[in-house]
């Protein structure tokens, strides 16, 4: 289970960081095996976490992080504790986000079938916009961000009757947006499994 974020152990030759895929895994050389054949010593490794790829420094530990470094955490000097204690509070801040897009997805989901063609409210569209400006801001660096866009606020606009008529985007264009929004979010979280 990866859910402990600690500093990659600094100890000369026997950490190495091994890509696979867009995933930096760390493993911790246990030991060497002499192959009499090939006349050379083969290192033996086990996987001890996944690289933040955000914070090279930091990885997510698994168990055999705690099987073969079980003080290493209780040891953190000030600087490490503080580099974890601030990526926890941005990995909170990116979860919590997600969790109220989820709620505002699925809730839009449904009234775009009630109402597709509705405009959306004012006092909806800022909220909306509460949650979707600091998901832009987060994904910003990735490519596919230049795609995503917030909802711009309706307009009050008179007819040729004089009547006054509220303009903007209906329930069923705010929900094709937040769609692409969430499937952003998808792909963010895959990327940034941390």
């Amino acid at each position: 289970m990866l859910n402990n974020v600690v500093p990659v152990p600094k100890i000369q030759g026997k950490i190495v960081k091994r890509r696979i895929n867009d995933t930096v895994y760390v493993e911790y050389e246990t030991g060497r095996i002499y192959d009499r054949d090939r006349q050379y010593n083969i290192p033996e490794r086990v996987r001890i976490g996944i690289q933040i790829p955000e914070r090279p420094g930091l990885m997510l530990a698994n168990k055999n992080y705690r099987i073969y470094f079980p003080k290493e955490e209780e040891t953190m000097n000030e600087e490490a504790k503080e580099q974890v204690e601030s990526y926890n509070q941005e990995r909170e801040h990116r979860f919590m986000l997600r969790d109220l897009f989820d709620q505002l997805y699925y809730e839009f989901r449904t009234l775009s079938r009630k109402n597709p063609e509705g405009v959306v409210n004012e006092n909806k569209v800022r909220r909306i916009n509460r949650i979707l400006e600091p998901m832009a801001e987060m994904m910003k660096e990735k490519e596919y961000a230049r795609f995503l866009e917030l909802i711009p606020e309706p307009e009050e606009k008179e007819t040729r009757e004089g009547e006054s008529v509220l303009t903007g985007m209906s329930y069923g264009d705010v929900a094709l947006l937040l769609t692409q929004f969430k499937a952003a979010m998808t792909r963010y979280f895959q990327e940034n499994r941390s």
